[in-house]
């Protein structure tokens, strides 16, 4: 019983202070399927506050699954540029392309079938039949994974505790309203039961809570020791003609840049680019030493040394091309690749 109170009391708190997001439905409205699962595609890997653009961008131009199914991959990675983790847009794609040939365009409202599709785990699954369906699925992700260790006084380190947070977070679940609950419990832990700070006394179930007004609260879950994150590095070269565009290519492979302009480069992701295969004519090589720029991934920092090279006029064939510094922001260019443009064009003195 004391489990339906719970699930009630986030429900009702929610109704009242759901954080306002552009994929949630005004009041009274039901959900937009398409943009719940729009939003999940998003939201792996990346914070809420870092999404809300970017998804505000794309719903406008792709309002519905038949919009983005027919639109190219290149629009689609072009609207997602620096918004990291390309491979999510490209099984965005796929599974827009699924829903609309099989499904008529409507999100599928069953677990297999969810799951099956590209880019679609156990959690995104959960998460779309809930909040857009209303069903009773079990739905965890890191605010509710620290909202249920809090409540229940979890104290394993967090990545041993999986299976135990799933079975208890199971039977809070409420035989309706699931969308608001699961909702509710997202938002209590983004405002209020947030990792470095307890707002215990605006909690709804601070009576139900193991650690309330405790200040070892902060302390859970536990989490294994922090990791220093490794350095990488990469040599960059920017093939320069005409001293306003640059040579790109399109990396078709699955990697970090996956259907992504790049620049040729040696040494990252264990991979090279050999300047003979183009057979290009360079006028002087600008740097002996070359200019070195810094960039944060989520579980790595990047040390890019970037070498120029001005060359002859010279032609290129896809899927190598030219690109005038000034149409960078028209083209699927990730924002490494942008920053170090904008160090090349310091380095010549350009202003375009």
């Amino acid at each position: 019983m004391t489990n339906l109170i719970l699930a009630e009391s986030v429900i009702i708190w929610y109704e009242k202070n759901s954080r306002k997001l552009p994929w949630r439905p005004s009041k009274g409205d039901k959900p937009n399927p398409f943009h719940v699962l729009l939003s999940e595609f998003m939201l792996q890997q990346t914070v809420v506050k870092t999404v809300i653009p970017y998804f505000n961008k794309f719903i406008l131009k792709y309002p519905d699954i038949k919009k983005l199914a027919e639109a190219s991959l290149e629009d689609i990675m072009l609207e997602w540029s620096g918004l990291g983790y390309y491979r999510r847009a490209k099984n965005l794609h796929e599974t827009s392309k699924i829903i609309l040939n099989r499904f008529s365009g409507k999100v599928p409202r069953d677990y297999k079938t969810l799951i099956s599709m590209p880019g679609i785990g156990e959690y995104t699954a959960s998460a779309i039949l809930a909040i857009s369906f209303d069903q009773n699925t079990n739905v965890i992700d890191g605010n509710i994974e620290r909202v249920m260790c809090r409540i229940n006084g979890i104290k394993k380190r967090v990545d041993l505790a999986k299976k135990e947070i799933k079975l208890i977070s199971s039977k809070y679940i409420p035989d309706k309203k699931n969308s608001l609950y699961v909702q509710g419990l997202m938002d209590i832990g983004a405002t209020i039961c947030t990792p470095k700070k307890t707002l215990c006394s605006k909690c709804p179930v601070n009576i139900y809570c193991k650690v309330a007004f405790r200040k070892t609260s902060v302390l859970l879950p536990l989490k294994k020791g922090k990791l220093v994150k490794p350095i990488r590095k990469g040599t960059f070269f920017c093939y320069v003609k005409e001293r306003k565009k640059v040579l790109f290519f399109k990396n078709n492979d699955n990697g970090l840049f996956s259907n992504m302009l790049v620049l040729p480069s040696k040494g990252f992701e264990g991979k090279s680019f050999s300047i003979e295969e183009l057979n290009l004519k360079v006028i002087s090589k600008k740097r002996v030493v070359p200019i070195i720029v810094y960039h944060k991934f989520t579980h790595f920092d990047l040390e890019a040394k970037t070498v120029i090279y001005e060359l002859k006029d010279i032609d290129i064939q896809k899927p190598y091309e030219f690109i005038d510094f000034s149409d960078l922001e028209k083209k699927p260019v990730p924002n490494l690749f942008k920053k170090i443009i904008n160090c090349i064009k310091d380095d010549l003195n350009i202003n375009a």
